[in-house]
């Protein structure tokens, strides 16, 4: 099965993957994490030789989980485990992060019963980047687990038992764990059947903002404990080096894992030099005062922008770029005038995962004036708005901001002015979508 292009944030992190294609059918291929030793546990849940999920949580209270990967249809299994014994013994176990035979993704602990919270749906097949965080507001508790997707915010729940993460459990696996009683698995050992590229984990819980930025493919190191991705898989050793403080992380069970170049040579959009199609809007919305709002769309969806039309519009002709990628526009702002903060509604995204912002202002006034306008990833779990792309503008004139790879399905505007008596006059906002 061929493992499609990733998003171009994913291969700012990483340039490779590791497939698993065939997991739990021929196919057991898993890695166990680094070990450490816990000779006190403020928690009460033991001590010894400790796998590295729960070293990070007995003794910086919180953990956090950063993985990217690839679903195939029909996909399933755990992404991240931990257990008192090693496969194929059962033991004490959770399997912490998996996605389960209906599809969903799970995250969750033991604490005197099964603790989850999950998808509101079934993933998607593609690429996916989950986040798992579980911390203690005490060595008494009480105790809390949140999960993300593709950059936002899935759920949050909270116990005052005390979870087995936090007990001195000796192994810690990516790409499998025991789930006997666990909400749609297999009852036993459930091997991921899909592809990784990129691990990381941190000793701290990781904001909304950290978690929009990795999904973004910045890398944040602040509490970085160790960074696994298919660039540091030795294929002759079958061994996946840590890129950062702990041992590296062992391919306990041999099989040919497939190690796959996702390299890709361009960041173009369907063919279109997204920043270059920016950058002249934002050249032709400078230089003439025009409403971009109003800007022709042809009748095959093209948007003409750069040279004069019969109706006295600039306009750059793409209507003969097979695949053109931009696909509708939403008009926020037509004339406006902006004294003070404020923001747009929230638009559903449909299919479209790519965005390009045109701005323009005609005119600044007041003294230091600015105006920060913010392309926002809006969650509908906990109704916030998500700043995954901003610019500034301290005089008249035109701008943009691009989004590639858009993680949600609603977005919104907002800006921030700064600055005495500040002014700015007939604003001109409009979000395009593309492919």
């Amino acid at each position: 099965m061929s493992i499609p292009s990733p998003p171009q944030a994913l291969l700012r992190l990483a340039r490779k993957i590791l497939s698993l294609f065939g997991n739990g059918v021929n196919r057991y291929i898993f890695w166990q994490l680094p070990q450490c030793q816990i000779s006190s546990n403020p928690y009460g849940g033991g001590t010894g030789t400790t796998g590295l999920l729960n070293c990070i949580a007995v003794q910086n209270g919180a953990v956090s989980a950063v993985v990217w990967f690839y679903i195939p249809p029909g996909g399933q299994g755990v992404l991240l485990s931990y257990q008192s014994l090693q496969y194929p013994n059962a033991g004490s176990y959770a399997p912490w992060l998996y996605v389960g035979t209906n599809g969903y993704l799970y995250a969750g602990d033991y604490a005197g019963g099964i603790h989850q919270v999950s998808t509101p749906s079934a993933l998607s097949p593609g690429w996916h980047m989950a986040v798992i965080e579980e911390r203690a507001a005490s060595t008494s508790g009480p105790y809390y687990i949140a999960l993300y997707l593709d950059g936002l915010f899935v759920g949050q729940i909270s116990t005052s038992s005390l979870p087995q993460l936090f007990y001195a459990y000796a192994y810690s696996n990516i790409g499998t764990g025991y789930t006997a009683n666990w909400s749609y698995t297999n009852g036993g050992w459930f091997f991921f059947n899909g592809a990784i590229a990129y691990i990381a984990l941190y000793n701290r819980v990781l904001s909304p903002s950290d978690v929009v930025s990795i999904y973004q493919g910045n890398r944040v190191t602040n509490g970085l404990v160790s960074e696994y991705t298919g660039n540091t898989y030795n294929p002759s050793t079958q061994v996946w080096v840590d890129d950062v403080n702990y041992n590296n992380a062992n391919l306990l069970l041999q099989s040919s894992v497939d190690l796959i170049d996702l390299t890709v040579p361009t960041e173009f959009t369907s063919g279109i030099n997204y920043d270059l199609l920016a950058q002249k809007i934002a050249e032709n919305v400078a230089g003439k005062p025009i409403n971009i709002a109003n800007l022709p769309i042809n009748q095959y969806g093209n948007l003409n922008i750069g040279v004069l039309d019969q109706w006295g519009y600039t306009y750059i002709d793409l209507s003969g770029i097979a695949n053109n990628p931009l696909k509708n526009a939403f008009y926020i702002l037509s004339n406006a005038s902006i004294t003070s903060n404020g923001s747009s509604n929230k638009y559903g995204t449909g299919p479209y995962k790519n965005f390009l912002v045109a701005i323009y202002v005609g005119s600044v006034s007041g003294t230091s004036p600015s105006l920060t306008v913010y392309f926002n990833a809006y969650d509908s779990y906990s109704g916030q708005s998500i700043p995954m792309a901003s610019v500034t503008l301290t005089s008249a004139g035109g701008t943009y901001i691009y989004v590639h790879d858009f993680p949600g399905n609603y977005f919104n505007i907002s800006w921030v002015v700064g600055g005495t008596s500040p002014s700015f006059g007939s604003v001109y906002i409009s979000v395009y979508e593309s492919w």
